[in-house]
């Protein structure tokens, strides 16, 4: 998926002052019309008429260099937050917690302490801006009542298992979350499993096609209907929901 963008940023990061002969539309068929848009709403960037070129600068670049992290090697970086989950979660975790099933209740840590990490984890995991993690975040607090439940309590499709996870994955996604948690040794019910589960699917799957979008939310409210909308697609969307809880969490940083 970064595949395009990957090739056009490792061009410029190699000879910056091709950045002076960049036309719009280059700029816009390549993938960098965001980073554009990022250096002119900075009052610290000196930007020209981008018919004219580009100035290069020294903040445009880095942003590419971190960007580029993230995207040169997904399923190194997924490995690597797979060790990280198991390192923290330990070994000792019986297989039949990781197949059982429970009451979907997260360990009672408070719904900002959960927010507030998971909008940590998910903005270096996937470079993005606080209010844009937020839009994310909103969107899994609404689905879990603030992180309360990782089990749909009373599911849309009556006689049906119902939504799990930070994202009350349901159906196939349900199942696929199920069994790469069991593939990572991880308890479905546990903030490592989702977190784990959705980085997963936005690295290596299709779902992941929301990411160049909401990389252009410059507020939390954007980011949580893109995020919504191209992600989770609920069948009643409640958006005033998502909207004040991606808020609350942008307000409590």
């Amino acid at each position: 998926m970064y595949t395009k963008s990957y090739n056009d940023m490792t061009k410029v990061l190699e000879d910056p002052n091709i950045l002076r002969s960049i036309s719009k539309s280059k700029i816009n068929e390549g993938g960098l019309a965001s980073r554009l848009k990022t250096v002119s709403a900075s009052r610290d960037l000196e930007v020209e008429d981008p018919s004219l070129g580009l100035s290069p600068a020294p903040e445009l670049i880095k942003r590419m260099e971190k960007y580029k992290s993230y995207s040169n090697n997904a399923e190194q970086s997924r490995q690597e937050m797979i060790d990280k989950i198991k390192k923290e979660k330990g070994s000792s975790e019986e297989t039949s917690e990781v197949e059982g099933e429970s009451n979907g209740l997260m360990t009672p840590t408070g719904k900002e302490d959960i927010g507030k990490r998971l909008m940590g984890d998910i903005s270096e995991a996937l470079g993005l801006t606080d209010a844009q993690a937020a839009g994310i975040v909103g969107n899994f607090a609404h689905e879990t009542m603030d992180f309360k439940f990782l089990q749909e309590i009373k599911p849309t499709v009556p006689g049906s298992k119902g939504g799990r996870g930070f994202a009350m994955w349901t159906g196939p996604r349900r199942k696929q979350f199920e069994s790469w948690s069991k593939e990572n040794n991880l308890n479905p019910d546990s903030y490592e499993a989702s977190f784990g589960f959705f980085i997963h699917e936005v690295q290596t799957t299709s779902e992941g096609r929301f990411i160049e979008e909401i990389q252009e939310a410059e507020t939390a409210e954007e980011a949580a209907r893109i995020f919504s909308k191209s992600y989770l697609r609920p069948g009643k969307p409640m958006m005033s929901s998502r909207v004040d809880r991606a808020n609350y969490y942008i307000g409590a940083q």
